[in-house]
């Protein structure tokens, strides 16, 4: 049996204790021991420290500055001899103030790059901005316009306040709106503690070199017959008057569509309908819900893999053609009884052909693949210059193009229709044209294309457009992204497979706009024929260095080469330049190639992305060199209210990260810290990332809680590192549990597992830092001779702990832990400067014994109900393995404690071998009398001291 007490003190503390054994614990006699009064409280060794409990902004304004933020990135690059790490920036738009999904993204980035840091790694992070555009372009003219009209006026100035009127003007207005706007955003990110060379290395699509780059790329994807010009029905907004991608719509899924169905009458029946309609009339019915389109209707389509019904429909003059499957819904539709009279194969209607009565004409019947039973007739109409399908059919029937359509959705060469809206009352217009032939008319509520700028609807609208075939790259694009990695792991099968098919569907990209403020499509006019040289693409980017809008300030003369003209046989007189500019997405999406080598390591964005950078991004690069531009993305979600709904000035739910920082009107100040805790707590495993007041309030409250553990460890770590001495088992455990727990840090960091990284440091710090050793080690620590090998190993071990968390929270909050840093006796610089900080190496040790120890001390807990545990001495009798496994716990050390002691936070510990199944345990009160130093009931005979107390008031 080894006992931490004598035999004369075992004998009182039997006489004592009432005992009745147990087989997991005891009944005990609850101690009437009284606390005395404190007499020795100036010799104990109190944590101190200066470091605040609280933060505030402007400490952390003076953080920034003394922990060389704005140069952490240049000495990185200089220092560091890791790994390249390239995560290339996805550029945000330069047309207004930062919004929560800003902060999402960049501060993700940042958690991600300084991680690397840490690690050692070399990081190449070069933020970038996209500054074209339709919607910087409008606000920087809104902005000019409310300037002029707040601005005493004269006849002088009227004459030259006049609204920018040419491309250049408009240019100039735009450029300067689009930089002022990049340098509020700059000061933004700089204030949320993004690490970037932010004076010196940032790319901006309007510089010069990006320009000529894109321009270089545009002509190298023309070369390979990537890129073209034809009349192809696009997405068009009349509310922007320019042509859209797909990645520039939002669609409302309650949108409501006016439908009609409008029967046709066949002129030429087939000749199998004909015998078995005994000469009546026959008409096909459509359904459509764009019926301002049927003026353009060119053709009707059928399936040939349908059956058709002809049938007769109550009150109603004649026989009418439907598909048989759509004859039950057509009943319910119509509300009018509905009888078949025949029955015929898709396949039996062709070279049918019926008379159009708005436009006069007859049109064929047609088969198509694209015509499905799932809704409507199963017969659709058919308007090539207004629908994809259409198209495609048209083209292969060699049907005309016609669109009498203008830029602002209104008809032209129409006659009576011209200048009404197509999408108001020019629709109502038609539709009374078509007069009785409107066998129904109705509202179809389904999912619709807005501009994302105007929110107003789009139409599809042939016009000359210039186009990169996706077509052409769609299996090479697909199978470089094959060899991308997609993260967060947990999405990653859902974000491939979303991606895959958005590319799948894709049939052509167009790429051209019908702006000023952009990059143009370098192409020359010479009798509707485009004129594209490779000498001429070198010769535009020469000149660019004489002034960004020199393509619409030269003329044709100035860009075209000397004797390029000749060369190829044009009259210089009669070549006109091109008036589009690039769509935006070409110009972010061929951002890579500003990349020293590519692929990126990483790029990280938002999930609206995968439609939109991520994809043009993808595209351009495979064309160019085959494969994907990065090695591996991260998608994270957006960002939304409590109630889960999007962020809108409509709604007046926008929290800007501003007000967050700061406060604002209600909203309190949470400081920068908690605002980067938000983000890693909850901006990388859902695609709808929530901010409410709960979860900062919740995230704030963590940020406190941080601050306290780093308050106590500096306070205890008063001292730099000495010798090392001998650590005992409790402290070799923690230091162990801190190494595990880094590594888990780590792998999650590794992963962009942000929030489980938050729930890896919390849990460390609530469960193993806080609760179970600085808890258990404070008596040590506060009463131990403070030069004791038991002290220092102690203050060592909260020394590696503190280092620790700085390391697994500093690229989360690395303001806190600049200020943490500043605090520490090994301070010399800031932390991200400052490598291989000496801490203890990792201990190999058992850690069943703990969990032993740890369950042992739940039963003593039970046992005593909770009451201060000091009072106590225990006897634990074990079964030999256990004691075998235990006994070296409760050796002494110089200060006559010992680890079982010091864990199970009582006075006295005594272990016994017996043959119980685990363990007996009793507890009662302590034969000793109080030490009024440490307040453990373990002082010596005729002293008010422990013998380690009494040592410790020798040294001092």
């Amino acid at each position: 049996m080894l006992c931490s007490r004598n035999l004369n003190v075992l004998h009182t503390y039997y006489k004592k204790t009432i005992i009745k054994w147990v087989p997991i614990g005891l009944v005990r006699m609850k101690s009437s021991a009284e606390p005395k009064t404190k007499t020795y409280s100036h010799t104990i060794l109190f944590p101190k420290t200066d470091f605040p409990a609280r933060s505030n902004s402007a400490r952390k304004d003076e953080i920034q500055k003394a922990a060389k933020f704005s140069e952490l990135y240049n000495w990185q690059r200089e220092h560091l001899k890791g790994p390249e790490f390239v995560l290339h920036d996805g550029p945000p738009y330069a047309n207004g103030d930062l919004h929560m999904g800003h902060a999402v993204n960049k501060i993700i980035k940042d958690i991600n790059n300084r991680h690397h840091i840490l690690l050692g790694n070399r990081v190449h992070y070069v933020p970038g901005w996209d500054c074209h555009g339709l919607p910087i372009e409008l606000k920087a003219l809104q902005q000019t316009e409310k300037s002029k009209k707040s601005a005493p006026s004269t006849v002088e100035t009227q004459k030259q306040e006049t609204m920018p009127s040419s491309a250049v003007e408009i240019r100039q207005v735009a450029r300067k709106f689009a930089l002022e706007t990049i340098e509020r955003q700059k000061a933004q990110f700089q204030s949320w503690g993004v690490m970037a060379d932010w004076d010196g290395q940032c790319y901006r699509t309007l510089d010069n070199s990006y320009v000529k780059s894109q321009l270089e790329l545009f002509y190298e994807m023309y070369e390979k017959g990537l890129i073209f010009r034809a009349l192809k029905p696009v997405y068009w907004s009349p509310s922007s008057k320019t042509a859209l991608a797909e990645a520039e719509l939002e669609y409302d899924p309650q949108f409501q569509s006016t439908e009609v169905y409008v029967s046709f009458p066949l002129d030429s029946v087939p000749g199998n309908i004909r015998d078995a309609v005994n000469g009546e009339s026959v008409s096909v019915i459509i359904w459509t819900t764009t019926a301002w389109t049927l003026v353009a209707n060119r053709a009707i389509c059928f399936s040939a893999q349908l059956m058709y019904s002809v049938v007769r429909i109550e009150g109603l003059v004649g026989l009418f053609l439907v598909a048989a499957e759509l004859v039950e819904q057509l009943e319910k539709t119509l509300e009018r009884g509905v009888q078949k009279i025949a029955e015929v194969e898709g396949s039996q209607l062709t070279g049918g052909r019926y008379h159009h009565k708005i436009l006069n004409q007859s049109f064929p019947l047609l088969p198509a693949n694209h015509v499905s039973a799932s809704k409507g007739t199963g017969l659709v109409h058919t308007a090539p210059a207004h629908g994809p399908e259409d198209f495609l059919v048209g083209l292969e029937h060699n049907i005309p193009v016609e669109c009498n359509v203008d830029e602002s959705g209104l008809y032209c060469n129409l006659g009576s229709l011209d200048g009404l809206s197509v999408l108001g009352r020019g629709q109502e217009a038609v539709i009374a044209l078509l007069g009785d032939q409107v066998l129904k008319r109705g509202v179809h509520t389904h999912s619709y294309p807005l501009d994302w700028r105007t929110k107003k609807p789009v139409i599809l609208r042939a016009s000359h457009q210039w186009f990169i075939n996706t077509e052409a790259l769609k299996e090479k694009a697909l199978e470089a992204l094959e060899r991308v990695q997609i993260l967060p792991s947990s999405t990653a099968q859902q974000s491939r497979q979303g991606f895959r098919a958005r590319i799948e569907s894709r049939p052509y990209w167009c790429i051209s706009r019908q702006r000023a403020w952009g990059v143009p499509i370098p192409a020359l006019n010479y009798h509707g024929k485009p004129i594209l040289h490779r000498r001429f693409i070198d010769r535009v980017c020469h000149l660019l260095d004489r002034g960004p809008d020199v393509w619409w300030a030269a003329p044709v003369a100035d860009l075209l080469p000397p004797g390029l003209a000749r060369e190829l046989g044009v009259d210089i007189q009669q070549v006109t330049k091109g008036e589009d500019i690039m769509d935006i997405w070409l110009d972010s999406g061929s951002s890579w190639r500003t990349l020293p080598a590519s692929p990126a390591s990483l790029y990280s964005e938002g999930v609206d992305q995968l439609t939109g950078w991520f994809q043009s991004s993808l595209l351009t690069s495979a064309a160019v060199t085959g494969r994907a531009p990065y090695k591996c993305i991260f998608v994270h979600g957006f960002v939304v209210d409590a109630e889960r709904r999007k962020m809108s000035k409509s709604l007046g739910n926008v929290v800007a990260p501003e007000q967050i920082i700061h406060g604002g009107g209600k909203q309190p100040a949470y400081g920068i810290d908690t605002l980067r805790w938000w983000v890693a707590s909850h901006g990388t495993q859902h695609t709808q990332i929530i901010v409410s007041k709960k979860l900062l309030d919740d995230c704030q409250a963590e940020v406190i809680r941080i601050r306290a553990i780093f308050k106590y460890l500096l306070g205890v770590v008063d001292l730099p590192p000495l010798n090392l001495p001998p650590l005992n088992y409790f402290d070799q455990y923690m230091v162990a549990e801190t190494y595990k727990f880094l590594k888990d840090v780590h792998e999650n960091m590794k992963e962009l597992r942000y929030n489980s990284a938050v729930q890896n440091i919390l849990y460390f710090i609530s469960n193993k830092v806080s609760a179970l050793y600085c808890h258990c080690v404070k008596d040590r620590l506060y009463c131990a001779p403070k030069e004791s090998e038991g002290r220092i190993g102690a203050q060592l071990v909260a020394h590696t702990i503190l280092v620790s968390l700085c390391k697994a929270i500093a690229p989360i909050m690395p303001h806190l832990i600049e200020e943490v840093w500043k605090y520490h006796p090994l301070y010399e610089k800031p932390f991200f400067f400052t490598q291989n900080i000496p801490v203890l190496e990792n201990q190999s040790v058992d850690t069943t014994k703990m969990d032993l120890v740890l369950e042992l001390k739940k039963d003593i807990t039970a046992l005593t109900k909770n009451e201060n545990l000091k009072k106590f001495s225990v006897d634990v009798k074990l079964n030999p393995t256990l004691y075998s496994t235990l006994i070296d716990l409760n050796y002494l050390d110089e200060t006559n404690e010992s680890v079982l002691n010091e864990i199970l936070e009582v006075s006295e510990v005594c272990l016994s071998v017996e043959s119980v199944e685990k363990w007996a345990v009793s507890v009662g009160e302590s034969g000793r009398e109080q030490c009024l130093r440490c307040r453990k009931y373990n002082a010596q005979t005729n002293s008010d001291k422990c013998l380690r107390c009494q040592l410790a008031m020798a040294s001092v």
